[in-house]
């Protein structure tokens, strides 16, 4: 259907009251396209009428101001789910694509009263006997009137972080990320982000803020960025956000450029210069927008923007630019004799920030003029145009294509596991930005938990995102001169694994991507079931390996474990 076509699907009566917040603020044509899902076309009347019926739902179980968890996928029933929770006064925790024991996990941290089942399943609710069922606003003394939504992201103790997002601060983010990057109705924008991530949440309500339409990929496109390059020209996709992972595979599986894009946002991980210069190629005629934020603050909080063409000379570092005009930051010196050193913590004021952590745990602190602040943890420069960028972490949080990750969770799961007495997490990160963690674990002399075994425990209660691309069990002895892990350490950072050959490497590395199985050699990487996350950790995993830096795009070039090893072999030393 073009763009000035009427739609030709039936538009549903609803008597719903306008939806609270954002999704109250714009009038819209009910018969106008909201969503385009598997080429069915979805109008915004229809949408609010399924959102009526899932906000009656909630209203039916008396659940006003309680948390209820909805599964995130890309589908028109999460849309519709997420505003009928709204509608009817709840608030809605998103939950993850986890297993089982994350998933409960998370439930317990909010007290959530409910939970909808996967999009698939009937529209019921199932109602939860979790330990503090009255929510976040009994357990931590919050109103729960204020709240937006609860958001999920990695913590320390092997469990999942909660973030309570408050109405104001999602509404002012949302609508100063808008301001900046103004959006129509003449607008198709691509559902493309991880479901339940801040960067969802803005395509999400991007057609009721704008009136633009949400065109939601099938589940294997959005797994094969192949198929997803040829999706974004079929659909004329003008608006897309994307990891620079996830950017830099796009316009590495892409023969043509998609010169519908005019805006592509780099969201969720340090933008380096070659995934600048591969999306410049890929979106000749967009505006390329680094975007920085975190949950905690939440949506984007800085952003840099880059005109058309000029990306194809960008140098490392990019910045992330200034603060948006809803934001106030500040650089806080690490030593405080640096007085006014332009380097420093990245502190956000409180007033756009998430009201707290699930758990109690205060999300703010005061500072030295009497406001609150967050301590992103971020380590920045303010450059000379006053821009600020981005130069490393103050702790053990990395960025797993696009996903925060903290080194001490994978730990901590790990620990969960009979007879390990020691872990360590590493991640490793080449100079395009893909990174991948690896996993050490030391085990008691009398058990034999192997790496299938803590596998299958780390994939119950990890995000898939913190799922290290490699596990190396070690036995302990108590001859050992030092900690088995810091020995692991040494060695791999020495290059142990040379010993094995290239097809060993291959093997074990798409092995452990994959989550076990044999893999067939001369079979498409696709075909084995990889995905794009999957098929990044399996490239970063073999570059850590082999001690050299192996550009993600080869995987398309040469697309089975066959093909690849020769080219690895041909021209290993060339290699950059």
């Amino acid at each position: 259907m073009s763009r000035g076509d009427e739609p030709t699907g039936p538009v549903r009566e609803t008597t719903s009251t306008a939806a609270p917040g954002l999704l109250g603020r714009v009038p819209r044509d009910l018969s106008r396209v909201a969503l385009v899902h598997e080429d069915r076309d979805i109008t915004f009347g229809d949408v609010a009428a399924l959102s009526e019926d899932v906000s009656s739902v909630v209203q039916d179980h008396h659940l006003k101001r309680r948390v209820v968890g909805v599964p995130a996928d890309r589908s028109p029933e999460f849309v519709a789910r997420i505003v009928g929770v709204w509608r009817a006064g709840a608030v809605p925790a998103i939950l993850g694509d986890w297993g089982p024991e994350r998933v409960r996990g998370a439930l317990t941290a909010t007290g959530a009263a409910a939970t909808f089942g996967p999009s698939s399943a009937p529209a019921g609710l199932e109602l939860l006997d979790t330990a503090g069922n009255d929510g976040v606003r009994e357990l931590h003394g919050e109103d729960m009137g204020g709240v937006s939504h609860i958001l999920f992201t990695s913590g320390t103790t092997g469990g999942p972080k909660g973030i309570v997002v408050g109405r104001m601060a999602f509404e002012a983010a949302s609508l100063a990320f808008l301001k900046e990057l103004p959006m129509d109705e003449s607008d198709r924008v691509a559902f493309l982000s991880r479901p339940g991530h801040d960067p969802s949440l803005r395509e999400l309500i991007a057609p009721w803020l704008t009136g633009a339409t949400l065109v939601i990929p099938d589940r294997r496109t959005a797994s094969d960025p192949r198929l997803m390059a040829a999706w974004l020209s079929e659909h004329s996709i003008t608006v897309l956000q994307g990891s620079p992972v996830l950017l830099q595979l796009m316009a590495g599986s892409s023969r043509l450029p998609v010169d519908s894009l005019r805006l592509v946002c780099s969201v969720g991980a340090r933008l380096t210069a070659a995934a600048l210069q591969s999306t410049a190629r890929f979106a000749p005629r967009a505006i390329i927008a680094n975007c920085y934020g975190a949950s905690e603050t939440p949506q984007v909080l800085c952003m840099h923007q880059v005109p058309p063409g000029e990306g194809l000379t960008s140098e490392d570092p990019i910045p992330i630019g200034r603060a948006l005009g809803h934001a106030e930051v500040r650089i806080v010196p690490i030593d405080a004799s640096d007085g006014e050193s332009p380097e420093g913590r990245l502190h956000v004021e409180g007033a756009a920030c998430a009201l707290r952590y699930t758990d109690g745990t205060p999300l703010l602190a005061p500072g030295d003029d009497g406001r609150r602040w967050y301590d992103t943890g971020d380590i920045v420069r303010r450059l000379p145009d006053g821009s600020i960028c981005f130069l490393r972490r103050a702790d053990r949080q990395v960025q797993v294509n696009g996903t925060r990750v903290e080194l001490d969770e994978i730990e901590g799961a790990a620990a969960r596991v009979a007879g390990v007495v020691d872990s360590l997490a590493t991640f490793v990160e080449d100079g395009t930005g893909v990174g991948s963690v690896r996993l050490t674990v030391v085990r008691s002399s009398t058990t034999a938990v192997d790496s299938d075994e803590l596998r299958a425990v780390l994939r119950d209660c990890l995000d898939p995102a913190a799922m290290p691309s490699s596990i190396e069990v070690r036995d302990s002895s108590p001859e050992d001169r030092e900690p088995a892990v810091v020995a692991a350490a040494r060695n791999a950072a020495q290059g142990e694994d040379r010993a094995a050959t290239l097809m060993e490497v291959l093997h074990e590395s798409a092995q452990s991507a994959l989550g076990g199985g044999r893999i067939d050699p001369d079979g498409g990487f696709f075909e084995a079931g990889f995905t794009s996350m999957s098929l990044m950790s399996f490239v970063s995993e073999v570059s850590a390996r082999l001690g050299t830096e192996i550009s993600p795009v080869l995987v398309f070039r040469f697309p089975t474990l066959n093909a690849f090893a020769d080219h690895l072999r041909e021209n290993l030393d060339d290699l950059t």
